[in-house]
């Protein structure tokens, strides 16, 4: 590693002179245009670097020196690649362009950039991430998926210009993909889906969240065709229905990751379907799918055992019917999100409490019904595991429970913003116990008397 740090020196040297070259002969173009030009000079262009024999470079066999560019970055890469000729050949050596993250390196990437990345990485290229990269289009992703037909992962994330054909592309090509981003990628649909059924049988991860022209039949193609999918992303599809799953129930045992966050369609069918179909789940966000009732959570309980994480946030129609017979037959939660279901009481807290041993995160932020009595059976239970508590506008709460609380060996953040009958005194004396305990809490100033000048600020814990 001593070798690679004088390599990057050396390198880094080198570069400077060459980039002042390069600004004083384009003293004519805008300064950070320019920067941006050379930044990216090596992928897009291949420069004649100048031959170089310096002892570094006769002592170490090339084999070594490839070793030792190996642990260098994309950035590290090019400059060292403007050294000397020798170096140049090395830096660009397809083997050290296996992982490639151009988002982290310049966001503004032209079509020609991934052309002539794809020309040097050819079949080494493993991953590869655009994200962000809006430039990007349909011609630069054909070049690309024909010249790296080992791709793995895949992020076109906010590539908006990418559609159905880049899709298609990736399917006639890159047979190995386990891993496709396609978040907010807006133009493509269901043919999209078709293609990369058919010519990625492997993928493990997908992610098509705010792609609303996909509808059922793009995620069924998918989770047909996919049998290793483990992974489905799929928030803010408007375009899926609550029969997205009905179909394909017999093809989603390897799911174990399911978001839905914002499928305003999703109804109790809907999620009948997950629990009968997806027996390995361990991860589902509901939040905000405000049309699901206590019999959505009580299929969960009978067929959901593995589920480890639940995030229900802003489903107000759910309540102890639904969340007692959750916490007796998902028994595993780690992370339970229930803001705003505002009609859960004592009960929910103390079931949960009974049943999921292995509870460490719980946020119960404008549950107005609980009180200190679930909250210290709670603390007694989970001692040793309970990390976050979230009891954002829970009025009935008072100084007790802070009392309760501090007996949690494993407690690292409470939220109690708006708990009107939790004192700043009480808070005071759980901090000179707990020092090493966040604490969030907000007091509303003191009205004073008319005739005093008033402080608008309050105190934040």
């Amino acid at each position: 590693m001593e070798t690679a740090e004088r390599i990057s020196a050396a390198a880094s040297a080198a570069s400077s002179r060459r980039a002042k070259r390069l600004a004083q002969q384009a003293h004519k173009t805008h300064p950070v245009i320019q920067a941006k030009q050379n930044q990216m000079y090596l992928i897009t262009t291949l420069s004649p670097a100048q031959v170089d024999n310096s002892l570094i470079n006769r002592v170490l066999p090339k084999e070594v020196l490839l070793k030792v560019f190996s642990f260098l970055d994309t950035k590290a890469l090019c400059r060292s690649a403007q050294v000397c000729r020798s170096w140049s050949i090395l830096a660009l050596d397809g083997s050290n362009w296996q992982r490639v993250d151009l988002f982290t390196f310049q966001r503004d990437v032209k079509t020609a950039v991934v052309e002539n990345l794809a020309r040097r990485c050819g079949g080494f290229l493993k991953e590869l991430s655009l994200k962000g990269c809006e430039n990007v289009h349909d011609s630069a992703l054909r070049t690309f998926t024909s010249r790296c037909p080992n791709l793995e992962h895949l992020s076109l994330y906010r590539c908006k210009r990418v559609t159905d054909a880049s899709c298609e592309n990736l399917g006639r090509y890159c047979h190995k993909l386990n891993y496709l981003n396609l978040e907010n990628c807006s133009s493509i649909t269901d043919r999209a889906m078709k293609y990369i059924g058919d010519g990625c049988p492997n993928l493990s991860y997908l992610n098509i969240s705010w792609c609303d022209a996909i509808q059922d039949r793009g995620v069924q193609i998918i989770l047909s065709n996919c049998k290793s999918l483990d992974t489905l992303i799929l928030r803010g599809c408007e375009g899926l229905t609550e029969n997205v799953f009905g179909s394909v129930e017999a093809h989603m045992g390897a799911i174990k990751k399911l978001n839905l966050l914002q499928c305003f369609q999703l109804t109790d069918i809907t999620v009948q379907n997950i629990a009968n179909g997806a027996t390995a789940l361990e991860y589902l966000c509901m939040s905000n799918c405000n049309q699901i009732s206590d019999r959505s959570l009580v299929s969960l309980g009978q067929h959901s055992h593995n589920l480890k994480v639940l995030e229900l946030s802003g489903c107000t129609l759910l309540g102890d019917n639904g969340f007692i017979p959750l916490a007796r037959g998902c028994r595993q939660l780690e992370r339970l999100d229930m803001e705003d279901c505002s009609l859960i009481s004592d009960h929910t807290i103390n079931s949960l409490a009974n049943n999921c041993t292995a509870l460490r995160e719980l946020s119960l932020s404008h549950c107005e019904l609980i009180t200190d009595e679930s909250i210290q059976n709670l603390a007694s239970k989970h001692r040793e595991t309970l990390n976050v508590l979230e009891l954002d506008n829970c009025p009935q709460l008072t100084d007790s429970t802070l009392s309760h609380l501090r007996h949690c060996k494993a407690l690292k953040r409470i939220d109690l913003y708006d708990c009107q009958n939790v004192s700043k005194e009480a808070i005071v004396r759980f901090q000179h116990h707990r020092p090493n305990i966040e604490i969030h809490a907000y007091f509303a100033p003191v009205t004073p008397p008319t005739d005093q000048v008033v402080n608008r600020g309050g105190m934040l814990f």
